[in-house]
């Protein structure tokens, strides 16, 4: 190991894309060895940045439709600056979700929704693994089973499922890319009959 009684103690640095800073010292134990010591707190960080961004296609938010002959994509809007999407999640209403079909529709779909993620020009989908089911939500799309949550109500179940990665997902602007990166869910089959189906991603400023 290195000197470190030649170290002078450091200021607060910020390490890019944390939200805590760091402050470093050496000490000298009671056994006389010198040690270096590194303090960590949370940085305020302003709500400005932060965004909650609705997958849209063509102004339109809602995923219930009929994708079958034509599948329909939505995507959150690109702009110029690039971002970092923390979660992403899918949501709805329906009378009867169940287990084995997709919610309340009466079976499993053909196709599925499918899950397409470009960041920083590397491109992510789940097209081995499409969401056909219900059960696709919490097993497919959550990465932890306790971000998909069913509330059964008496006339209409309501259902959230989300999608949190283990690091946010970064986005760049639109103009980094000859395609610019992008979120985005397109449907495959006629999910028309469902109540009321959204997505929505939240993130923040890179």
């Amino acid at each position: 190991m290195g000197d470190l009684t030649a170290k002078q103690a450091s200021g607060i640095t910020r390490i890019v894309g944390k939200d805590e800073l760091f402050n470093a010292d050496v000490f000298q134990g009671a056994d006389g060895v010198d040690r270096l010591s590194v303090d960590a707190s949370t940085a305020p960080r302003s709500v400005q940045g932060l965004f909650i961004e609705q997958f849209q296609n063509m102004g339109s938010t809602d995923l219930n439709v009929n994708g079958s002959m034509t599948p329909v994509q939505f995507e959150i809007p690109t702009i110029a600056t690039d971002r970092v999407v923390t979660s992403i999640s899918i949501f709805g209403r329906d009378a009867g979700i169940k287990f084995g079909q997709f919610l309340a529709i009466n079976q499993a779909l053909q196709n599925g929704l499918l899950i397409e993620i470009k960041s920083d020009d590397v491109l992510f989908s789940n097209a081995n693994a499409p969401i056909v089911q219900t059960d696709d939500f919490r097993n497919k799309f959550c990465i932890s089973p306790r971000d998909f949550v069913v509330d059964v109500f008496s006339n209409e179940d309501v259902f959230t499922a989300a999608f949190v990665p283990p690091a946010p997902i970064i986005i760049r602007g639109n103009t980094q890319f000859t395609t610019p990166d992008f979120i985005r869910i397109t449907v495959r089959d006629n999910i028309s009959a469902v109540n009321y189906l959204e997505a929505s991603a939240f993130g923040g400023a890179l």
